[in-house]
């Protein structure tokens, strides 16, 4: 597919370690690029590594041929993961998917607003795991992988 970027602010921000870009795509007569091709045109433009590009935001305006959208390429994949929140990097597969549904999570809220004491804890400890030791160690693995490349 072809198409043309155009960055039109490019911010360097040093404190996050990364450049900060608004991104306008041409693509006249052609449908909505995907994000990964922006992300590979991006690398290429950038002299980046594509795994350290994110893009997101991206709208096209009625009428087609034109679509804008945000991207930020950062230095190392280590500023990726401290600084990406947290879904951003769920749809990168790089931390686990949530667990369970939203309608377990809301029957057991209301079963802990009806019970009182050391049944309200059992309860709560059967439902509740620790999610943010599974989040590091799976961030963990995740940058042993570029170590070995």
């Amino acid at each position: 597919m072809t198409f043309i970027v155009k960055t039109r602010k490019v911010l360097l921000n040093k404190l996050l370690n990364r450049r900060q870009l608004s991104v306008e795509l041409l693509h006249p007569n052609k449908p909505t690029p995907s994000q990964e091709s922006v992300v590979k045109e991006l690398a290429s433009k950038y002299k980046a590594d594509e795994r350290n590009v994110v893009v997101y935001g991206l709208r096209t305006q009625f009428g087609g041929n034109r679509t804008n959208g945000f991207a930020l390429i950062y230095d190392t994949q280590q500023y990726l993961l401290k600084f990406e929140p947290k879904f951003r990097l769920r749809r990168r597969a790089i931390i686990p998917k949530r667990d369970g549904s939203r309608k377990g999570w809301k029957e057991v809220k209301s079963k802990l607003k009806k019970t009182r004491g050391a049944e309200k804890t059992k309860i709560y400890m059967s439902r509740k795991t620790d999610k943010r030791e599974v989040i590091r160690v799976q961030k963990e693995t995740y940058l042993k992988g570029f170590v070995g490349k």
